[in-house]
C-alpha cells in the first residue's frame, strides 16, 4: 500500500495532504450551478444597454438596429432576439442582386415559375416591356400598349397595318371519314347560321370557313362559340380538319366534341390480356368453358398534347395546345409588309444543292419543286394587289420562305410599295390571278406533326445566328454563305376580306391576312413584321376593330360572351364601391334597375308575349333568312315577320342622331308621342338638347343607410375602447410592453358592406315581374353592350340587342312620327329610306336621346 504524500503549502503554512482523485458528481453539481447562473445573468443583465450599445463607439453604426448584419457576427443572435422582444423585427431577408437574378439558368426558372397559373406567349417577354399585361381566359395577355395609341391603332387599321398576337387560339384537330365528322358537327351547328362544316368549298381545302356551335342538340339555345376551321387539301378517305378555338370556350367544346363522337382519352387504355395456356387446352379439347374476361390498363408516361380516339379508332382528335403562331395583320399595307418579310424559298436547280435541310431531301425536292414554284408565283403575283380585299375571301395559301431573321431591315422602316411591285415581271389584275390559281396553292408542311417537331429542334438560335454573323459577315448588312444552309418555314396565309356590306359600314374594312407558322418562330416573325412598319395591338384592339365594323367578338349568349359579362359586371362593382358615398351616382334616383350587367334574361321575360315555364333562357337571333326579312322591313317598309321567337334578342348597329355620349349597359327605349313632337321641334330650331329628361325618383333607402353607418361607426368605437381598457389592465400588473389586441373585424366589416350595398343599389329584377321593362318612365326593350365613339362614322356608336316584341311596338308607334321628322341624315349613303329611330341613355344620366338603329344580317360571320 502507497504511503500518502505529503505536500507544503506557502500561503498557508505548514504542510497539506490533497487526495489522489476527485468525484465526478459532486464536482458537476458544482459547475452545474455556475452554468446557471450564467445563463440567468445573461438573459436578464444588470445594465440595461442594447447589445449594439455595448459594442465601442468606433464600431457603432446607426443602422445596426434595423439591419443585423452591421453588428460583429458573435453578437447577430442575441441583438435579434432583443429586436424580437422589443416588438421591431428586423429586416432579415434581402432580395437577391439583380445581377444574381438575371443570369440565365436563374431567370430561366423564375420564368418557369410565373408561368405555373397563367401560360405565356412567345412574344410575352417583348410585350411586356411596352404593354400593359391581364391575366385572361389562363394566358397572360397585352391589353394595351403604355403609349397613348388608341387613334394610332385606328389609323393602322384602315391605312396602314395593324399587327396582333392570336397566338392564344387552341387549335383542335379532327382526323377521321368526312361523313362522320359531318354527321356529328350537324348536332351541333344548325343549317339556318349558314353553310356547314362541311360544304364543297370549304371541303376542298381552298378556304377557311366559320361556324357557330351549340350544345348537342340545344339549338337555338346553349350557344358555345364562334369558331373558324380549315380542311386540309388531301385525296384520301380520312381528312384532316383544323378547329381554332377561343380559350374562353375551349374546354366546353371539347366536351361536346368528346360527347358527340363517343372520344375517350388515349393517355389510359384498356387492353385484353392474351390468353392463357389452360384456356388453350381447353379450346383443343373442345370442351366450351365460359372464361371471365380479364384487361390490364396501359397508361402513357408522357403526352405531347392531348389526344382522344373513338372505340374503333376511326376518328381521332387531338387538342394542338400551343403548338402554332398565328399573328393577324390589319390594314391596306399588310399587302407590302408581307412582300417585305416574307421572301418565298426556291429550290435551287438539280446537282447544285448541298443543303441539309429538311426541304432538300432529294426525293422529296423532285416531288416538291413545282409545288413550290407555283406557290412562290402565286403568292407573288397576290402580295402586289393594293388590297387584301380583292382576292378570294378566306382564300389559303400554303408557302415556304426563308428565314424570316434574314428579311429584317437595318432599322424600322415602312415597306415600300416597290418591294410588293418587284416579282416576277409585270403586275396581273385580280381577275388573273384568281383564275390561275394553282390546285396544290393550300398545301403545307405544316400539317405534318412529325415536321413541326423539327423544326424546332433544328432552327437556329438567335444567339447562334448573331455568332456567325459576327464571324463570317464581311461587309455589314451583305448575305453571309451560311445563310443560304439555314431551313425555310413553312406558313399558312388566310386572307380575310373583312366588311361586305357597304349599306352597313365601310366596304372592306377590317381585311387583311392572317400568317400561321411553327412554334418557336413566333419572335423571328413579330420583329420582322414590327421593323417593317407593322402597328402592334393587343385586346383592346380586338375590340375596337370589332365596334368600328359593328360587331361583336363574343355574343351574350354563348359561354365566353356570359363570363366576359360577370367579369365586366364584378369589375364596375368594385370601382362603384370603391368611391366615397358623395361621389356615388344614386341609381334607385335614376331608375336604373341594373347598373352594371344588362338583365337580359329578365328583358325577355317581360316582353314576352306568352308566359313561359322556363326562365333564364333567351338566345340572340342567328337565322340568316329571318334577319334578311328584318333589314328589308326597316329598310324598305315591308311587313314584319311573324315568326320570331319571344325569347330571342336582335343584333342592332346604333349611332347617335346628334350629340351625346353612350356607354356599355345604356339603356334602349321606346319613345313616347311627346317625344316625337319634341324631337320635330329642336330639329327646325336646331337644338341639340336631350329630347327628355328622367324625373328623380324618391330613395327610401337614404335614412336606412345613415342610420346603419352611424350604428356601425358606434360600434366600431365601442370594440375599440374595450380593447384599450383590456391592454390598460394588462398594463398595470405586466413587466413587459403591451400591445393591443387586434380588431379581428373583417367579418363584421363584411356584414356592413354587404348591407350597404343592398341599400344602394336597386333592387333584385328577378323579385317582380315587369321589373326591367317599365324601370323608368320610358319602356325599356333592349340593351347596348359596346359603345364608343368611331372613327368611320366620326360620332358616338354602339353595339346593342332588342326584343322582337319591343320593335314591332316600335315600328307600329313610331312609324308615321318618324317620317314626319326625317331631315336627309338618316342614311349613310344619303339616299333610301330613313332608319328607324330609338331612345337611348346611359346608366349613370338622367338623359333621353335619339339614335338611328340597323339590324346587322351577318351575325355569325361579322366582318372583322
Amino acid at each position: 500500500m502507497a504511503t500518502q504524500k505529503l505536500e507544503y503549502d506557502a500561503s498557508l503554512g505548514g504542510r497539506i495532504t490533497l487526495p489522489t482523485h476527485v468525484s465526478t458528481y459532486h464536482y458537476a453539481a458544482g459547475a452545474l450551478k455556475e452554468i446557471k447562473s450564467l445563463i440567468a445573468e445573461a438573459q436578464l443583465p444588470a445594465n440595461s444597454k442594447l447589445i449594439f450599445q455595448t459594442l465601442p463607439k468606433h464600431m457603432r453604426r446607426r443602422a445596426m438596429s434595423h439591419h443585423p448584419k452591421r453588428l460583429p457576427r458573435k453578437y447577430r443572435a442575441a441583438h435579434k432576439s432583443q429586436m424580437g422582444k422589443a416588438g421591431n423585427q428586423p429586416v432579415i431577408g434581402k432580395r437577391p442582386s439583380r445581377k444574381y437574378r438575371r443570369r440565365p439558368k436563374n431567370l430561366m426558372r423564375e420564368y418557369v415559375r410565373r408561368q405555373r397559373k397563367h401560360s405565356w406567349l412567345e412574344t410575352h417577354i417583348w410585350h411586356a416591356k411596352r404593354f400593359h399585361m391581364i391575366d385572361r381566359w389562363g394566358y397572360r395577355l397585352p391589353f394595351a400598349s403604355c403609349d397613348k395609341t388608341y387613334r394610332a391603332c385606328y389609323r393602322a387599321s384602315t391605312e396602314h397595318c395593324l399587327l396582333q398576337d392570336m397566338s392564344f387560339y387552341s387549335c383542335v384537330q379532327l382526323r377521321g371519314s368526312l361523313e362522320l365528322i359531318r354527321a356529328g358537327f350537324e348536332r351541333l351547328t344548325s343549317p339556318n347560321c349558314g353553310l356547314s362544316i362541311a360544304a364543297k368549298t370549304f371541303a376542298s381545302g381552298r378556304r377557311e370557313g366559320s361556324i357557330e356551335l351549340f350544345a348537342d342538340g340545344q339549338y337555338p339555345l346553349g350557344a358555345l362559340q364562334r369558331a373558324s376551321f380549315m380542311w386540309r387539301r388531301e385525296d384520301q378517305s380520312r381528312r384532316t380538319l383544323w378547329l381554332w378555338l377561343h380559350p374562353s370556350a375551349a374546354e366546353a367544346t371539347i366536351i361536346q366534341l368528346i360527347h358527340v363522337f363517343q372520344l375517350k382519352s388515349t393517355k389510359q387504355q384498356t387492353l385484353p390480356l392474351p390468353d392463357s395456356d389452360e384456356s388453350k387446352e381447353t379450346k383443343e379439347n373442345g370442351k366450351s368453358k365460359e372464361q371471365p374476361l380479364r384487361f390490364w390498363t396501359h397508361t402513357k408516361a408522357f403526352e405531347r398534347y392531348r389526344s382522344y380516339a373513338n372505340a374503333d379508332n376511326s376518328l381521332e382528335m387531338q387538342v394542338l395546345q400551343q403548338e402554332f403562331n398565328r399573328f393577324r395583320l390589319t390594314g391596306a399595307r399588310a399587302q407590302y409588309i408581307l412582300a417585305a418579310s416574307l421572301r418565298a424559298y426556291r429550290p435551287a436547280s438539280s446537282g447544285s444543292s448541298d443543303h441539309t435541310h429538311w426541304l432538300a431531301e432529294a426525293s422529296k425536292l423532285r416531288d416538291m419543286s413545282e409545288q413550290l414554284q407555283s406557290q412562290a408565283d402565286f403568292s407573288e403575283s397576290a402580295l402586289r394587289l393594293s388590297s387584301p380585299g380583292e382576292l378570294l375571301a378566306n382564300m389559303i395559301v400554303g408557302l415556304n420562305v426563308v428565314d424570316p431573321r434574314l428579311q429584317r431591315p437595318r432599322q424600322r422602316s415602312k415597306a415600300p410599295k416597290s418591294l410588293a411591285a418587284a416579282g416576277t415581271g409585270s403586275g396581273c389584275s385580280a381577275a388573273e390571278i384568281l383564275m390561275t390559281q394553282p390546285a396544290c396553292l393550300p398545301d403545307s408542311s405544316l400539317w405534318q406533326s412529325e415536321l413541326r417537331e423539327r423544326l424546332g429542334q433544328t432552327m437556329l438560335s438567335t444567339h447562334k445566328y448573331e455568332q456567325l454573323r459576327r464571324q463570317h459577315a464581311v461587309v455589314p448588312g451583305q448575305s453571309c454563305a451560311f445563310e443560304q444552309q439555314m431551313q425555310p418555314v413553312p406558313l399558312l396565309l388566310v386572307q380575310r376580306p373583312g366588311s361586305q356590306e357597304s349599306q352597313y359600314k365601310r366596304l372592306g374594312y377590317g381585311s387583311g391576312w392572317d400568317v400561321i407558322a411553327p412554334a418557336n418562330y413566333g419572335m423571328a416573325l413579330w420583329l420582322t413584321f414590327i421593323m417593317w412598319g407593322a402597328r402592334p395591338g393587343g385586346l383592346r384592339e380586338f375590340d375596337s376593330v370589332a365596334r368600328e365594323a359593328g360587331a361583336e367578338h363574343h355574343l351574350p349568349d354563348t359561354v365566353a360572351g356570359v363570363k366576359q359579362a360577370s367579369l365586366d359586371a364584378a369589375e364596375r362593382r368594385m370601382r362603384y364601391f370603391r368611391l366615397p358615398p358623395n361621389k356615388r351616382c344614386n341609381y334607385r334616383k335614376l331608375a336604373v334597375i341594373s347598373p352594371f350587367q344588362a338583365p337580359w334574361v329578365h328583358l325577355v321575360r317581360d316582353w314576352r308575349e306568352k308566359p313561359s315555364t322556363t326562365v333564364g333562357e333567351f338566345h340572340v337571333l342567328r337565322d340568316r333568312d329571318l334577319l334578311q326579312r328584318l333589314h328589308e322591313c326597316l329598310r324598305h317598309g315591308k311587313a314584319f315577320p311573324d315568326q320570331l321567337p319571344d325569347g330571342c334578342l336582335i343584333q342592332i348597329q346604333l349611332r347617335l342622331h346628334s350629340r351625346g355620349h353612350l356607354k356599355d349597359n345604356a339603356l334602349i327605349c321606346l319613345p313616347s308621342s311627346g317625344d316625337w313632337k319634341r324631337h320635330k321641334r329642336q330639329l327646325k330650331d336646331d337644338e341639340h338638347a336631350p329630347v327628355h329628361s328622367e324625373p328623380p325618383q324618391p330613395d327610401l333607402n337614404e335614412r336606412l343607410r345613415k342610420d346603419l353607418r352611424l350604428g356601425h361607426k358606434r360600434q366600431l368605437k365601442r370594440l375599440r375602447a374595450r380593447r384599450v381598457r383590456e391592454k390598460r389592465k394588462l398594463q398595470e400588473t405586466s413587466t413587459r410592453r403591451v400591445h393591443i389586441r387586434p380588431a379581428q373585424t373583417a367579418t363584421l366589416v363584411k356584414e356592413q358592406f354587404d348591407k350597404m350595398s343592398n341599400l344602394w343599389l336597386p333592387t333584385n329584377p328577378a323579385e317582380t315581374r315587369d321589373s326591367v321593362r317599365r324601370q323608368c318612365s320610358r319602356e325599356v326593350f333592349g340593351y347596348v353592350s359596346s359603345a364608343g365613339f368611331s372613327f368611320i362614322e366620326a360620332t358616338v356608336c354602339g353595339v346593342g340587342y332588342i326584343t322582337p316584341a319591343g320593335l314591332r311596338k316600335l315600328l307600329a308607334d313610331g312609324r308615321g312620327n318618324e317620317s314626319e321628322t326625317g331631315n336627309g341624315n338618316g342614311s349613310r349613303n344619303g339616299g333610301g329610306n330613313q332608319l328607324p329611330l330609338c331612345l337611348v341613355r346611359d346608366a349613370d344620366s338622367r338623359d333621353y336621346r335619339f339614335a338611328r338603329f340597323q339590324v346587322n344580317r351577318n351575325v355569325v360571320a361579322p366582318p372583322f
